[in-house]
């Protein structure tokens, strides 16, 4: 049977498929539909050629919910909260983007004010109800937020992570005065401290749920009406998989899927390549998506800025994103220079050069100018104009800034690198992290072509690409698992944490997620929990996660909790508070089933002697130099090519510049030594280094 990945992202949908049977893959690259992302996803099922009927999972990464955030495009949403805590979702934080740009204004909150009302009642911190929930007042107010226009409700009612009785209560009253409306509620999507955080969670949950159903309800009826009867899952940010009708019931676990993909693939292909320490560099058509992953495992954040200022507190695999993408528009500031993004012309209009309508030059514009890119991208479904991305380069830039188009194309170019370089930096120096230690792994559409140039910039030694770049989201949601994740307030210093109660708490939640995975029909004998702990130094507002060892809480395990909290605090910030007083803040459970995972053969094929399949000029400096092109997939495994070299493929082309050198290695990666001295110790695979050893 046929296993297959689909990931959509802003300018491209990508399929990865394999048979379980035979080995034989398959890989495609569609324009997005913005409008209806479902077309798309159908769409590059239908370009691969491919019967749904014949697949036996789909695996599916989705930028829908992200999308609704980002462009202001969600439901009509109301909230309930405590009377007097309305306006705890507009007052926020008080830290800001930029602390000298005195233009900054607060983003607003997903929820109008006067959709936003109080309800009668108080449960205290340790769950008391002090004044029980008035029913009737309520359903007055639910009223008022259906006539208000509200096609979903969120409700936040104070310390429900600590008592739920009134949040239930409130769904109840829902259903009954509007049967069928979206309901969310705080003690479900976030049950943890931290009022503001909490509600603008359960907001964000309740906002795109309306579409996100919609668009679950739309794709499984158009997959079915295909003859697909297999398996439907959804990527979550947090790097697991999660069936259709739960991402329906807590759409905002689905939020950053597609790069949370892409950083599992990125992990799993470069330890099977000898690299444990990496930073995963994914550059598409609207940003460039960064992770580190520290011996092998991407780093799980328990909180995303969706805006600057706009939290969503669920675990996600840490991502930091920066608007540098193929589709990154150039323009002048008012100063007179020259910048790039974060605007992006995405998949509607387009780069210029696409002939979709845009007239604003790109990133992407800016590498066909220069030579790197050819007449063609996705295989040769879309055909690029070059004469058009040139004509728009001219005018649009370099008249107005009294330069030549290639002096601005090399500008325009060197800006996004260095804006995605900073995005590197953000994960790696700025956590005191020595970037000449690491591998930058390098996909997405775009990665190929600019991250040898940013690799240079920081000192990397090494990019690694892997096969079929321009699909790895898609592949990585083949090699994630069913995974269900649960937590629960737990506030106590480290040394007057009651280990009966945290004991209580943590049996209570892997229950429930093991439970969960169970009722999803997942075999209770393959379900597989593990519990953390998220602890702070008293008076910090961020906190790590810690996992915490099987079995009941001791003082001793306690306090090699405590211990590895302070080690890990230490590896991240590069200090230790030595008079710093750890403090639990959350406890937590995951459980995990797991799935078939995509492996990679080796790489059989190709000649260690092929001929280019064409030269293009390239612009290098001040001077356009005839660069050979080489058909990656025709390297057999072992070749070496000195820079400047171009290598092809259907998906994604890779530049390497003089001065550079690239390895084929045994499974087909490429390997750009950025020094042009390949390390041969650098990198070894686990069975390599055992041998070493030997």
């Amino acid at each position: 049977m046929r296993h297959v990945g689909i990931d959509v992202g802003g300018t491209f949908t990508d399929l990865f498929a394999y048979d379980d049977q035979s080995g034989e893959t398959w890989s495609t690259k569609v324009p997005t539909t913005a409008d209806n992302q479902a077309r798309g996803v159908l769409a590059s099922v239908a370009a691969a050629n491919l019967d749904p009927a014949s697949f036996a999972l789909l695996a599916h990464g989705t930028t829908t919910g992200l999308n609704a955030l980002i462009e202001r495009a969600g439901a009509v949403t109301g909230l309930l909260t405590t009377e007097g805590f309305t306006d705890v979702i507009e007052i926020m934080r008080t830290d800001r983007a930029s602390g000298y740009d005195l233009s900054w204004r607060k983003p607003k909150p997903y929820v109008q004010r006067r959709r936003r009302l109080g309800l009668h009642e108080r449960v205290l911190a340790d769950g008391t109800v002090e004044t029980a929930l008035d029913e009737e007042q309520a359903r007055t107010q639910i009223r008022a937020l259906l006539e208000a226009g509200a096609e979903a409700i969120a409700v936040s009612l104070l310390h429900a992570y600590a008592n739920p009785v009134h949040e239930i209560r409130v769904k109840a009253l829902i259903e009954q005065v509007a049967p069928g409306l979206h309901v969310s509620l705080s003690s479900d999507v976030n049950a943890e401290v931290r009022e503001f955080e909490r509600t603008n969670t359960v907001v964000i949950d309740a906002y795109i749920k309306p579409i996100m159903v919609r668009y679950i309800d739309e794709l499984v009826s158009r997959l079915r009406s295909e003859g697909f009867d297999g398996r439907l899952l959804l990527m979550q940010g947090s790097g697991g998989m999660v069936p259709a009708e739960r991402a329906s019931a807590r759409p905002i676990v689905t939020l950053s899927s597609g790069p949370a993909a892409g950083a599992i693939a990125a992990a799993a292909v470069a330890s099977e390549a000898g690299a444990r320490d990496v930073v995963t560099f994914d550059v598409g058509g609207t940003s460039t998506d960064v992770a580190l992953i520290r011996d092998g495992k991407p780093f799980v954040d328990v909180q995303m800025q969706v805006e600057w200022g706009l939290p969503a507190r669920i675990p996600m695999v840490d991502v930091s994103s920066v608007g540098a993408g193929g589709g990154s528009i150039g323009w002048i500031d008012q100063g007179g220079l020259l910048k790039m993004g974060p605007q992006s012309a995405g998949a509607t209009p387009g780069p210029v050069s696409y002939g979709g309508g845009g007239t604003q030059p790109t990133l992407s514009d800016a590498l066909l100018v220069k030579g790197l890119l050819g007449g063609a991208l996705a295989g040769g479904a879309l055909a690029l104009d070059a004469e058009a991305a040139h004509a728009a380069v001219e005018q649009e830039l370099a008249a107005p800034l009294g330069l030549s188009a290639d002096r601005v194309t090399e500008g325009m170019i060197q800006i996004a690198q260095a804006n995605m370089a900073n995005a590197v930096r953000s994960v790696s120096v700025w956590k005191g992290i020595d970037p000449r230690d690491l591998t930058l792994v390098a996909f997405g559409g775009a990665g190929g072509l600019v991250a040898a140039p940013v690799a240079e910039m920081l000192d990397i030694p090494r990019v690694l690409i892997p096969t079929t770049p321009g699909n790895a989201c898609a592949m990585g949601t083949l090699m994630a698992d069913v995974q269900q994740d649960r937590s629960v307030a737990f506030l106590a210093r480290s040394e007057q944490v009651d280990l009966a109660e945290a004991n209580r708490l943590l049996d209570a939640l892997s229950a429930a997620v093991a439970g969960e995975l169970a009722a999803q029909g997942q075999a209770e004998e393959r379900i597989e929990v593990t519990r953390y702990a998220d602890l702070r130094y008293e008076g910090q507002i961020h906190e790590l996660q810690i996992e915490l060892p099987a079995g009941p809480l001791d003082g001793a395990l306690l306090a090699d909790a405590v211990e590895r909290f302070e080690q890990a605090y230490e590896t991240v910030y590069t200090i230790r508070l030595r008079t710093g007083r750890p403090e639990f803040v959350s406890l937590r459970a995951r459980a995990i089933s797991r799935l078939p995972h995509w492996e990679p053969p080796a790489f059989v094929g190709g000649a260690t002697q092929v001929e280019p399949v064409e030269h293009r000029d390239v612009l290098i400096g001040d001077t356009r130099v005839p660069v050979p092109v080489y058909d990656r997939y025709a390297l057999a495994a072992g070749t070496r090519l000195a820079g400047p070299v171009i290598l092809v493929e259907a998906g994604s082309t890779t530049w390497v510049a003089d001065g550079m050198c690239v390895d084929v290695d045994a499974r087909g990666n490429l390997v750009i030594h950025v020094g042009g001295v390949a390390d041969d110790a650098a990198m070894k695979t686990p069975a390599q280094a055992e041998e070493a050893v030997r």
